[in-house]
């Protein structure tokens, strides 16, 4: 028993962590999967922006008219948005194993379902990005850094019609979220403002999200942790699973 308790508390690095990362793999294939309708994605995002400006709320050009005034700047929020996505947010679940057990399965169980709702979300309501609405707003990752990730005829990278909600908001709320709760310095904490907000302005900057997008994306979240922290909070982690620290 001892034997297996010790191989378990090795192995168990692994297999959670596989877990998440082997999860969000399979939400890009099966996003990419989903079949693009263009024209009712054009409709959506339309209608979208139609909710916005009876809200007040509808500055995405605005904001990035503003921006490319300074087009190296830009450049940089291209490839922050291209490459922080996956990559922060699989090294915020391997410091948070680390950090605190309990915490990692709150965060691993509260994403997975809410990214399961927003992929049935990108397959009942389409929605095309800004950048591809016809509605004034510059694809700037292929006006300034030459990357092409998705359009009507080149959808390579991704479906690009899943934009509402968005998880490239809701998961960076989220991370902040984790980091104000389980971060000890104030460095890291620091961090659990400032990248979400980096996050929030890129994917308006760039063109690939409404406003809205990232609110959707947020409520999202809120499900998923609503839906499955309680169940977590009330059960212990077997014991070789449990944070030391």
């Amino acid at each position: 028993m001892h034997f297996v308790r010790r191989a378990l508390a090795q192995l168990d690095p692994v297999l959670q962590i596989g877990l998440v990362i082997g999860l969000a793999e399979v939400y890009r294939l099966l996003r990419r999967l989903i079949p693009t309708d263009w024209p009712q994605a054009t409709a959506n995002a339309h209608h979208v922006l139609r909710l916005e400006q009876v809200s007040h709320f509808a500055w995405e050009r605005g904001i990035q008219r503003w921006f490319l005034h300074f087009p190296e700047l830009v450049r940089g929020m291209n490839w922050f948005y291209l490459s922080s996505h996956f990559v922060v947010t699989g090294a915020f679940f391997i410091w948070l194993y680390w950090r605190d057990r309990e915490g990692f399965s709150i965060f691993r169980d509260g994403f997975l379902l809410a990214t399961a709702i927003a992929l049935v979300i990108h397959w009942r309501y389409p929605t095309a990005p800004p950048r591809l609405a016809h509605m004034g707003v510059k694809d700037t990752i292929d006006m300034y850094s030459g990357v092409n990730i998705g359009s009507p005829h080149h959808e390579r990278f991704s479906n690009p019609v899943a934009a509402v909600p968005s998880l490239h908001a809701g998961w960076a709320i989220a991370l902040g979220a984790g980091l104000m709760l389980y971060a000890r310095n104030a460095l890291l904490r620091a961090a659990g403002v400032i990248y979400p907000a980096a996050v929030l302005l890129t994917i308006v900057v760039t063109g690939n999200h409404f406003i809205f997008d990232a609110v959707a994306g947020a409520l999202v979240m809120a499900v998923g942790f609503a839906a499955t922290a309680p169940f977590r909070v009330g059960e212990r982690e077997p014991a070789y699973a449990r944070s030391r620290v």
